[in-house]
């Protein structure tokens, strides 16, 4: 299993991907809480519909997997 990654981080690297992709692709990061995820899916530039699958494990963490 991941490491969680911090929101700021994640939303860090969310700016990064976004600003090089060329094609969307699927990419996968592990949150400390639900919370966390949910402000990172909202975040600029949000995901809609089907770009998004997760799994809230038993200690709380959640498992991200977007498309960008």
């Amino acid at each position: 299993m991941t490491k969680p990654i911090s929101e700021d981080d994640a939303a860090a690297q969310k700016g990064r991907l976004h600003a090089r992709v060329a094609g969307k692709q699927w990419h996968f990061l592990n949150f400390a809480t639900t919370q966390a995820a949910v402000n990172f899916v909202n975040a600029a530039p949000a995901q809609v519909a089907g770009e998004v699958s997760t799994t809230t494990r038993n200690d709380g963490t959640v498992g991200l997997f977007y498309f960008l």
